[in-house]
């Protein structure tokens, strides 16, 4: 009963309900035409939303980069730490609000500790304070400082970076400063895919860490109501393969340099 309850709570189920009643509604008043449509739209709500084509969709995506044993990993110059963890905030107790994608960080940390890169360098993400974007890493280094998660372990961060490309420019910048010449490139698996393309187009040699996984491995499941949840990660799909198509406009993304899976 309470499972039923927490799914009729939902906006999307609601809605899908609201059509089918409507639809349903068209149909008695032998008006076909707007019974066809509100039908048509409930359709394609439980496709996205019930149906596993959401969960099939981002695991294609994510499945490459799927990895049960650590220990295969190879021992690199650096380990990388993609950016958008979690922004600054003063309503928080350590200052940071961590968003979903904080795996990205403590997959990193992890790395680090077991010895896998003697540094660790925060990717590019960014929060706004007074009108003003600043780093992220101004407020997770002291938080991981004063938890000592990366005792021994120097942290560089990459500033703000407005998106992935500039990531992978900056990056490259510090790597050659620096004579790093292999990293572990940590990202969220849905991601994956287009920042692994962009590093290895930009002339950084990484090995893809992925964590953060939001479909893999992959289990085929129905649901009767229509869930925000699904409908969000056929967003991600979507974010992803919308982001894909741009950066290889741009010429960001360049396929002779992607290595063949």
């Amino acid at each position: 009963m309470a499972a039923l309850a927490k799914a009729l709570l939902q906006p999307v189920a609601l809605l899908w309900l609201v059509l089918l009643g409507s639809a349903g509604w068209f149909v008695y008043k032998r008006k076909y035409r707007m019974a066809a449509l509100q039908g048509g739209l409930a359709l394609v709500l439980f496709l996205l939303g019930s149906s596993p084509l959401a969960g099939g969709l981002l695991s294609r995506l994510e499945a490459p980069y799927g990895r049960t044993s650590w220990g295969t990993l190879p021992e690199v110059d650096a380990v990388l730490v993609l950016g958008g963890i979690g922004g600054g905030s003063d309503s928080e107790i350590n200052d940071i609000n961590f968003g979903s994608a904080v795996d990205r960080l403590l997959t990193g940390i992890e790395l680090a500790r077991r010895g896998k890169a003697p540094v660790l360098v925060l990717g590019g993400g960014g929060y706004w304070k007074n009108r003003k974007l600043e780093p992220e890493a101004d407020r997770i280094r002291p938080w991981m400082e004063k938890w000592n998660l990366a005792e021994g372990i120097p942290v560089h961060d990459l500033g703000v970076c407005a998106n992935t490309y500039e990531e992978s420019q900056k990056f490259a910048a510090l790597a050659k400063k620096e004579e790093w010449e292999t990293v572990l490139l940590v990202t969220s698996a849905s991601h994956m895919k287009r920042a692994e393309a962009v590093f290895l187009s930009s002339g950084v040699d990484v090995t893809p860490v992925a964590c953060d996984f939001g479909a893999w491995p992959y289990r085929g499941e129905w649901s009767f109501f229509p869930s925000i949840d699904r409908l969000k990660t056929v967003q991600i799909w979507m974010y992803e393969t919308a982001g894909w198509l741009y950066y290889r406009s741009k010429g960001w993304v360049q396929l002779d340099a992607l290595p063949e899976r």
